[in-house]
């Protein structure tokens, strides 16, 4: 995972790891995120394929961002994973960027 902190935004780059498609892949996402950051922005772009565990974790990772008052954005989301978000509903959580 690498990190980019711009101000109040923090920029996640995840990285295709056998550990993001651990559960405990979100708990590696919230300890990084400082008390002063408003936005963060997970950068899949090298993620081929969101498992279920992937899943999980970007979920998991979104409500407790939700419940810090931190914005939540997936960014360059593959065409597959774009229908893959879309088919189990998980889109409507997620704002997705270019």
């Amino acid at each position: 995972m690498l990190t980019q902190r711009i101000g109040s935004l923090l920029r996640l780059t995840i990285t295709d790891d056998p550990v993001f498609r651990g559960f405990a892949f979100s708990q590696m996402v919230l300890d990084a995120i400082a008390p002063d950051d408003r936005e963060v922005v997970l950068d899949l772009h090298l993620i081929t394929t969101l498992h279920s565990p992937g899943l999980a974790n970007l979920v998991q990772i979104y409500v407790s961002c939700t419940k810090r008052g931190v914005i939540l954005r997936l960014a360059a989301v593959n065409d597959f994973n774009r229908r893959l978000l879309a088919t189990t509903h998980l889109d409507q959580l997620f704002t997705l960027q270019a």
